[in-house]
C-alpha cells in the first residue's frame, strides 16, 4: 500500500510541472513573432510595422498606416527530437530487463495553421485605434511516443519498449491567444506614441510519465501516466511603443511588452500500471476504471512570463516624385506613408532583449488536503509544494531585413534573418521548450491589386542543439517523500535538436 501511496503523491506534482513548463511558449521566444511581412524580413519589422498587425507589434507605427484589415496564417512545420543518454554518454535502458534505445526519438507534431487577425482605423486627426488577435508563434499539438519499437536484449527485432523521453514529455496540446486593443497618437509629424492593452486567454492539456518510488535503477513497471488540463481566462498585458523619425529617411522605434503571470486551476487524471511487464502498454489496466483517478481542481500554478524589449533602426530610400500613391493613402495627407508607392527600398536592424532569467522556477501550490482515490477505500494527500527549477537566463537577439519595391504599387520583395542567444545551460535542457540558440532566414513578397495586398513568405529556423553528453541536471518527479519527490536518476541527460519551417500567406485590405 505504501508503494501505491507514494506513487500517486508524485503524480500530482509531475503533471502540474509539465503544464507549467509548456506555458513558457507563450512569451514568443521560439522565433520572432508572427506576421507574413515580418517573417519575410527575418523579424526586422518593429520600425517598419506597415500593416494592421502594428496594433500588436508596435502600436505607435499605426499613425503611418492607412485604415485597413489584415488576415493571415502561418503553416508551422516543426521538428523536435531527443536522444537520451546516461553517465558517460551511454544510452539509458527503461528497466534492468530491457535493452536501451539507440538514437533519437522525435515528436509527432502536426502542421499547425497559426492565424492572425488585425484592424486599424483613424478615429481623429492624430489618433488611431487598432485591434489584433494573435497567437504565440509556435506549433500546435505535439505527441511524443509512450512506446517505441527496437531490438530487445535477446536479439528479437521490433519489440515494444517504454520511450526514453517519457518522464519529460508525452502529449502537449495548448491554445493561447492575445486579443489586443491599441491606441496611437501622433504628437508631431515625426513622433508618435502607442499603447496596447492585452487580454490573454489560455487553454491547455498535457501529459507525462512519473516514476513510482524513483529509486535507481530506472524501473518502467512503476511508471504512471498523468494528464492535466486547465484554463486561464484573463492574462493581462501591456505594450508601450514609440516611433521617431529624425529625418525623412530614418526611423527609430522602441517597444516594451509586459504580461502578467499565467495562473490556472488544474484538473488531473492518473493512470497507474501503465506498462506491462514486457514493456508494452498495459491495455488491461488502462481499460479498468477502478485504476483511473480523476480529480477536479487538483492544484494551482503560476508561471512568470518574461518581459521583452525591442529597438529598431530603419533606413528607407524615397522614390523621386512619389506623391501620395493610392487614394486610400492620399486621403490621410502627409501623415500616412506607403512604402510600395513611395519608397525604392528599406533596410532595418532590430535589437531584442528578453528577461528570461525571471523564469528561475515554476511555482506549484497544491491544497493542504487533496484526497486521491486509490480504490478499495484508500486515499492519499498530495504535497503542498512542488516547485520545479528551470534556471533560464536572459536572451539577446539581432534581426536584419529589408525590402525592395521591384515594381511601384505592384510588387515588393523582401528577405532577412535573425539570431537569438541560448536561454539555458545544456545540463538544464527540457522538451517543453527548446531554449538553445536560434538562427533563421526568411524571404517573401507582396503583390498589390488595387486596394488589396497579397503577401507570402517562407522562413526556416535552426535550433542549436542542447547536448550535455548525458550529464543532465534534472531529476524526474517521483512519489517518494524520502527522496524529496524526485528520482535518484537524471532524466534529461542527452541531446535535443529541432528545426522549424513555416509558410505564411496574408491579405491586407486598405480603405
Amino acid at each position: 500500500m505504501f508503494r501505491n501511496r507514494i506513487r500517486l503523491v508524485g503524480v500530482l506534482a509531475g503533471a502540474l510541472v509539465t503544464g507549467l513548463a509548456e506555458q513558457a511558449k507563450a512569451d514568443g521566444l521560439d522565433t520572432p513573432a508572427g506576421g507574413v511581412r515580418q517573417v519575410g524580413r527575418g523579424g526586422a519589422w518593429v520600425a517598419r510595422a506597415d500593416d494592421p498587425l502594428a496594433a500588436f507589434v508596435n502600436p505607435a507605427a499605426m499613425v503611418r498606416n492607412a485604415n485597413g484589415v489584415h488576415v493571415g496564417s502561418h503553416l508551422m512545420l516543426r521538428e523536435h527530437c531527443f536522444e537520451r543518454l546516461g553517465d558517460g554518454g551511454v544510452p539509458v535502458a527503461p528497466g534492468p530487463s530491457l535493452a536501451a534505445a539507440q538514437g533519437p526519438v522525435c515528436a509527432d507534431i502536426a502542421p499547425f495553421p497559426n492565424p492572425q487577425l488585425a484592424i486599424q482605423h483613424r478615429i481623429a486627426d492624430r489618433v488611431w485605434l487598432g485591434f489584433a488577435a494573435v497567437g504565440p508563434h509556435k506549433h500546435g499539438k505535439a505527441s511524443w511516443p509512450d512506446v517505441i519499437r527496437y531490438q530487445n536484449k535477446v536479439g528479437v527485432p521490433n519489440q515494444p519498449h517504454p520511450a526514453p523521453q517519457r518522464y519529460l514529455m508525452l502529449d502537449d496540446d495548448a491554445l493561447l491567444v492575445y486579443p489586443t486593443v491599441s491606441v496611437a497618437v501622433a504628437l508631431r509629424r515625426n513622433l508618435s506614441l502607442g499603447v496596447g492593452l492585452v487580454w490573454g486567454i489560455a487553454k491547455f492539456q498535457f501529459s507525462n510519465m512519473v516514476a513510482g518510488t524513483g529509486v535507481a535503477p530506472e524501473g518502467f513497471n512503476q511508471d504512471i501516466k498523468s494528464t492535466i488540463d486547465g484554463f486561464d481566462g484573463f492574462i493581462p498585458g501591456l505594450i508601450l511603443s514609440a516611433l521617431y523619425s529624425p529625418t525623412k529617411r530614418f526611423d527609430i522605434a522602441g517597444t516594451f511588452r509586459y504580461s502578467d503571470a499565467i495562473r490556472a486551476t488544474t484538473n488531473l487524471k492518473v493512470q497507474p500500471t501503465y506498462y506491462s511487464s514486457g514493456g508494452d502498454v498495459n491495455a488491461a489496466a488502462l481499460s479498468d476504471p477502478s485504476l483511473v483517478t480523476e480529480r477536479e481542481r487538483a492544484g494551482t500554478f503560476r508561471f512568470d512570463i518574461p518581459m521583452e524589449a525591442r529597438l529598431g533602426f530603419r533606413y528607407h530610400q524615397p522614390r523621386a516624385s512619389a506623391g501620395y500613391g493610392q487614394p486610400w493613402v492620399a486621403k490621410h495627407g502627409e501623415q500616412v506613408r506607403d512604402a510600395m508607392s513611395q519608397d525604392l527600398f528599406d533596410v532595418e536592424v532590430d535589437l531584442t532583449y528578453a528577461n528570461t532569467s525571471a523564469v528561475d522556477r515554476i511555482e506549484i501550490r497544491l491544497g493542504s488536503d487533496i484526497p486521491i482515490n486509490l480504490g478499495d477505500g484508500l486515499t492519499v494527500s498530495a504535497p503542498t509544494n512542488a516547485d520545479m527549477p528551470r534556471n533560464w537566463r536572459d536572451t539577446l537577439g539581432v534581426r536584419l531585413g529589408g525590402e525592395l519595391v521591384a515594381i511601384p504599387d505592384l510588387l515588393a520583395v523582401r528577405a532577412g534573418g535573425f539570431f537569438e542567444s541560448k536561454a539555458v545551460a545544456d545540463a538544464d535542457l527540457s522538451l517543453d521548450f527548446h531554449q538553445g540558440y536560434k538562427a533563421g532566414v526568411g524571404g517573401g513578397a507582396t503583390l498589390r491589386l488595387s486596394r488589396f495586398d497579397i503577401s507570402a513568405a517562407y522562413q526556416h529556423t535552426f535550433y542549436g542543439a542542447l547536448d550535455n553528453g548525458g550529464a543532465g541536471n534534472a531529476r524526474g518527479l517521483s512519489g517518494n517523500p524520502d527522496k524529496g519527490f524526485r528520482t535518484d536518476f537524471v532524466v534529461n541527460g542527452g541531446r535535443a535538436t529541432g528545426s522549424l519551417d513555416e509558410v505564411a500567406l496574408g491579405l491586407t485590405v486598405h480603405y
